[in-house]
C-alpha cells in the first residue's frame, strides 16, 4: 500500500522526536557525553525535511564536527575513510557554514592526500580509487572548478586500474554515479547528466525500505547535484530522492 503524504509526515515527526529526546536525554545524564555523529545527521535531516531550515543548519553543523572526528580516526585505521568524509562535507554544505565546509574540505583533502602518498602501505586500487573520488567531492563541494578539472583524470585513471572484482563493486555502488554525474557537469553534457541523475536517485531508490527512515529520505550529494543541474538549466525529471522539504 503506498505512503500518503499524511502518513509519511507524521512518521518523520515520530522518528524527529524521539531522535532529539535521545540527544537530550544523553546530554541531561552527562555534560560529556558524547553524541555521535550519526545522530546528528538523522536529527539534521529530519529538520531539514521537515522544513525546519535554521535548527537543520545548527545541527547539520554538530553532525559534520562529530562524524569528521570519526573520519579521521576510526575512517582512517578501519578503511572506511571515503564513506564517512562524504556524509562530513554533505553535512557541512547543509549547514550553510562556508568556514565550516572550508576547514572540513581542507583537512579531508589533506588527509587523502597523505593516505594516497603512504609509500609504507600502497592503498588497495579500489580504496585509492575511493580517495581519488573523495578528493573530487572535496573540490566539488567548495567550488573549487580547477581543482576538479585536474583531479578528473586521476581519479579516470584510478578506477581504469581496477581488477575485476574492484569493477564489480565501483559498479554496483554509489561511487559511479557520484564520478559519472560530476564528469558531465564539468564537461556541460546535458544529457548525460541527466541519465546519470536518475540512475543515481534510481540507485538510492532501491537502498530505500517499503516504509523509508529520515536518514533514507535525504541525501546531501544528490541535492547538490541535481539542483547545481536545475541551475544550469538540465531538465529534469521528477526524482524519487527529494529536492525540497516534505512540508
Amino acid at each position: 500500500m503506498a505512503t500518503t503524504t499524511e502518513e509519511l509526515t507524521k512518521r518523520i515527526s515520530d522518528e524527529l522526536d524521539a531522535t532529539l529526546k535521545l540527544i537530550d536525554d544523553t546530554q541531561r545524564r552527562s555534560v560529556r557525553a558524547v553524541i555521535p555523529g550519526g545522530v546528528w545527521l538523522r536529527a539534521a535531516r529530519g529538520c531539514w525535511v521537515s522544513g525546519e531550515l535554521d535548527w537543520a543548519s545548527d545541527l547539520y553543523r554538530r553532525a559534520a564536527n562529530a562524524m569528521l572526528v570519526d573520519a579521521q580516526q576510526d575512517g582512517r585505521r578501519q578503511g572506511i575513510y571515503a564513506p564517512i568524509a562524504m556524509h562530513v562535507l554533505g553535512a557541512a554544505w547543509m549547514s550553510n557554514d562556508r568556514e565550516l565546509l572550508d576547514q572540513v574540505g581542507n583537512t579531508i583533502d589533506e588527509s587523502c592526500k597523505t593516505l594516497i602518498q603512504n609509500v609504507d602501505l600502497t592503498p588497495e586500487p579500489l580504496f585509492n580509487a575511493t580517495l581519488y573520488l573523495t578528493r573530487i567531492r572535496v573540490a566539488w563541494f567548495l567550488g573549487r572548478g580547477d581543482v576538479l578539472q585536474k583531479s578528473m583524470p586521476d581519479l579516470d585513471r584510478a578506477v581504469r586500474t581496477l581488477d575485476r572484482w574492484g569493477q564489480w563493486y565501483w559498479e554496483g555502488e554509489r561511487d559511479i554515479h557520484t564520478h559519472t554525474v560530476i564528469k558531465a557537469l564539468l564537461e556541460r553534457k546535458p544529457d548525460v547528466v541527466k541519465a546519470g541523475l536518475a540512475k543515481y536517485d534510481e540507485y538510492l531508490a532501491e537502498q530505500r525500505g517499503v516504509s523509508p527512515t529520515i536518514s533514507e529520505l535525504v541525501d546531501e550529494e544528490f541535492i547538490s547535484l541535481a539542483s547545481t543541474a536545475q541551475d544550469l538549466g538540465v531538465l529534469l525529471p521528477k526524482f524519487e530522492t527529494g529536492l525540497l522539504p516534505v512540508r
